[in-house]
């Protein structure tokens, strides 16, 4: 991994898709508490969003196996696994990944060694089986500004 991303700052998802066959491409974005709290159902509330002088960053994992996306609302930690700790951990044994394993004919043969990343984001839970760690890029100013421009 060229970058790493924050343990300390919410994320958030702006973009998955597949830049090409068989890569999965996700930009995330850091959110701060917003300035002023706003009134909400259940009383005053702060709001996390990202601004101008968050970052944003890009995560390509080349050639996975297999991914899904879960609402993190139905988010359910397996047996021993720690809620907490980094947005992106790695797993080399879990459901999702044994899952894999048998619903495809991907080995540790073939197409070698397996690993499960698991993302941990605000709204959503991004777990990939793949061979390869991702690619993480801090994205520029200007990228990040463009994409708070594409989601106001």
């Amino acid at each position: 991994m060229s970058d790493s991303l924050p343990n300390d700052v919410s994320l958030s998802m702006y973009a998955i898709g597949e830049p090409r066959n068989n890569d999965l491409r996700v930009v995330v974005m850091e959110a701060k508490p917003a300035s002023e709290p706003v009134q909400a159902v259940l009383g005053l509330a702060t709001p996390i969003r990202p601004d101008e002088t968050c970052r944003a960053y890009e995560i390509v994992w080349s050639g996975y196996v297999a991914y899904n996306v879960r609402n993190e609302s139905y988010f359910q930690a397996e047996p021993g696994e720690a809620l907490g700790g980094p947005p992106l951990a790695v797993r080399t044994a879990s459901a999702y990944l044994a899952h894999v394993r048998a619903s495809t004919f991907a080995t540790d043969d073939y197409p070698g060694v397996l690993t499960h990343w698991r993302l941990y984001l605000e709204w959503h839970c991004l777990d990939v089986v793949g061979v390869d760690p991702p690619e993480i890029r801090l994205m520029t100013a200007d990228e990040t500004v463009a994409i708070l421009a594409e989601f106001s």
